[in-house]
């Protein structure tokens, strides 16, 4: 999966910096998309993955205690994708497998024409603003001049067929059944650990500039984490 590492005749890529990252109250993050990001680049990719929890929080930090209390497959991983969100590391790796290895899938965006695109964020140099309303309405993106797109779960290449149907970003018995939370079903849900009665959701999120290099190679940037967001209940 090795693409570049030091100074090489590979493209290269520029990260979103974490401090172009903010978020708040786990219901929205806003994102200062860099300019210049590569000459390579054609779009940034989002990627996810849903955690069933039987805890009700709203808020909390990025602690060992807070991410396990969501869900246990959070906090491990959150941990092992931290290597590969480290700017120190001049490395760069395929991040679509390490994604998907991990259980993480593309996110994608369906626009005002119904058009669904895993590719669709192609501005560089502007700010953009991911939004989970906490009252049931459905989680979009919002582009300069007011430009919303819908948030849509992936169905990983036509691979699983993810329920509800509609692959909406909300908290709903099909979404967190754990019937429903298999590879051919909902194969980018994670089951909640332990016991309880009521099943909330929360999705973590990341983001890397995507292109592909002058050999016809698809290139990331280093991965950014965006957030942790709750999933309104329907």
């Amino acid at each position: 999966m090795l693409i570049s590492c030091g100074i090489e005749s590979y493209d290269y890529l520029s990260p979103i910096p974490s401090g172009s990252i903010t978020s708040s109250l786990n219901e929205r993050a806003t994102i200062t998309l860099p300019s210049n990001v590569g000459a390579s680049f054609t779009y940034f990719a989002l990627y996810y993955r849903i955690y069933i929890s039987y805890s009700a929080r709203t808020g909390f930090s990025l602690s060992t205690s807070d991410l396990r209390d969501v869900n246990p497959t959070l906090y491990s991983d959150y941990a092992s994708l931290s290597s590969y969100t480290d700017t120190s590391n001049t490395t760069t790796v395929n991040i679509a497998s390490v994604m998907t290895n991990r259980g993480y899938q593309p996110l994608y965006f369906e626009d005002a024409a119904g058009n669904i695109s895993p590719n669709a964020l192609t501005s560089q140099g502007v700010e953009v603003r991911l939004i989970f309303p906490p009252q049931g309405d459905v989680p979009y993106l919002e582009l300069p001049g007011n430009i919303r797109m819908v948030l849509k779960r992936s169905d990983g290449g036509n691979t699983f067929n993810p329920l509800p149907s509609n692959r909406y970003f909300l908290n709903s018995g099909d979404l967190n059944s754990s019937g429903n939370i298999s590879s051919t079903i909902n194969a980018d849900v994670v089951a909640p650990s332990g016991s309880g009665v009521a099943r909330h959701a929360f999705v973590a999120i990341y983001i890397a500039a995507a292109g592909i290099n002058k050999n016809f190679t698809p290139i990331f940037s280093i991965p950014s984490f965006v957030g942790i967001f709750k999933l309104a209940d329907i």
